[in-house]
């Protein structure tokens, strides 16, 4: 029987597949902030980032997400200097915009217009492989009458991709995993059922990649 600490997980875990497609995050600069530093981070990482593709030494491309501190700045009513700060953990921000921050998290993942305007901003900050996205799904699902926990992998056309993002934006986590049932269903398993999303993530597939549907890894 899920808990709350349980949908609280997917909440978080399909929101933090949406908008960071295939990504990873620039390391923050260490300081003495502590724990304070870290919830600053997260925060404005949820609120106020930005992905960019590069290129590495080997000629492999993949996409950073990256805080920015300008832009955080600008609607906090601080210097870039101060948000700069804060992430290195040097200075801590004031208990009113720790609130205030921490309010703006929750509503891009609880409400339907934060969700609308996080999934602008992933469509901004993203271009979509043309060969579509790999999805891999962790947690209790399975056939109507073999729901177990498993982890699969799938993978969605741009246009699916785009529809999940949708559904996710319009009806929350609740939408998204109903589409991804319907998707599975048809493309992977007959009658595939989602109890409990514990882990997700989103991978992009190059165009020329022909390679059939993957299966389940476990």
């Amino acid at each position: 029987m899920a808990t709350d600490d349980d949908a609280l997980k997917q909440r978080n875990t399909l929101f933090q597949a949406i908008s960071w497609l295939g990504s990873e995050s620039e390391p923050s600069t260490p300081g003495t902030g502590g724990a304070e530093a870290s919830d600053v981070a997260k925060h404005l990482r949820t609120l106020y980032s930005t992905t960019r593709t590069v290129t590495t030494p080997g000629g492999v491309k993949k996409s950073v997400t990256k805080i920015s501190t300008a832009e955080a700045a600008k609607a906090l009513g601080v210097s870039q200097r101060t948000v700069q700060r804060w992430l290195k953990g040097v200075h801590n921000p004031k208990q009113t915009v720790m609130n205030n921050l921490k309010k703006k998290a929750r509503q891009a993942v609880t409400t339907k217009r934060g969700r609308q305007q996080m999934v602008r901003r992933a469509r901004a900050n993203q271009r979509i492989p043309m060969g579509g996205v790999k999805v891999s799904v962790t947690g209790t699902q399975g056939p109507r009458d073999y729901s177990r926990d498993r982890t699969i992998q799938q993978k969605l056309t741009p246009e699916e991709y785009e529809n999940f993002r949708s559904a996710w934006a319009m009806g929350g986590d609740v939408a998204a995993r109903e589409y991804l049932e319907a998707v599975l269903s048809e493309k992977y398993v007959d009658d595939w059922k989602i109890g409990k999303i514990s882990g997700m993530s989103m991978n992009g597939i190059d165009a020329g990649d022909d390679r059939s549907d993957p299966r389940a890894s476990r």
